[in-house]
């Protein structure tokens, strides 16, 4: 009974058995190339109302984009589609530096919150170096081989086909997994910049210790 049925089943799918074997020969060592985007610019605005418990913050806009280059190889009855390389851009993240409008560039408080959030661009910055040095030979490689060929019926499949290597891709336990790692480390660095007392340095400001003892105020700077 066993046996009839693994028969069954083969008769019922020997198109996916005949693909596998076809297109598993297909498969290249995908070329990957990875560039390094960096955007220097910090814009530094103020806010448009006053803050409520603190003095400042700053926002993180990260980004990459990739594409994929697949290749299609003629079998009988259809094609193989292969990854053939991948380039991807890694946008380093740009940076707004918002600090409450009650702050002027002329204000000594300004100054002390305009350096603690560049300190934490540069940590972030600092972090994404480290992890992204060998992150091909040490992430992408492994990642972007386990992308095995795929037989379609036709032409008009191949673009579902890349959808899903990207969708591969993105979901990856080694992607996912790296992903996690930066942004643990990022919160990490980040805590220590905030923990590392700068309200002192600022309370020592004459006009601005004045401004808070008449608003009774307790403000901290992320």
């Amino acid at each position: 009974m066993f046996l009839k049925k693994i028969f069954i089943l083969m008769l019922f799918f020997p198109s996916v058995v005949l693909a596998d074997d076809i297109c598993s020969r297909f498969k290249y060592e995908p070329e990957i190339n990875v560039k390094k985007v960096v955007d220097d610019d910090i814009d530094i605005k103020k806010s448009n109302e006053s803050f409520v418990d603190k003095l400042g913050y700053a926002m993180l806009k990260p980004g990459y984009k990739y594409s994929l280059y697949t290749v299609l190889i003629p079998v009988n009855g259809g094609y193989c589609v292969s990854l053939r390389g991948i380039d991807i851009d890694v946008l380093y993240p740009s940076f707004d530096i918002v600090i409450d409008k009650s702050l002027t560039e002329e204000n000594c408080a300004y100054k002390y919150v305009l350096e603690h959030e560049k300190d934490h661009v540069k940590n972030t910055r600092k972090v994404l170096d480290t992890n992204l040095e060998n992150i091909t030979e040490n992430v992408l490689v492994k990642v972007v081989n386990s992308i095995n060929p795929v037989f379609i019926n036709s032409i008009n499949e191949k673009n579902d086909v890349n959808t899903k290597i990207e969708e591969q891709l993105q979901n990856h336990p080694d992607i996912v997994a790296l992903l996690k790692k930066i942004d643990n480390e990022i919160e990490e660095e980040n805590k220590k910049i905030d923990s590392r007392g700068d309200q002192y340095e600022i309370y020592k400001c004459k006009d601005f210790y004045e401004q808070m003892k008449n608003s009774r105020k307790d403000i901290q700077i992320d």
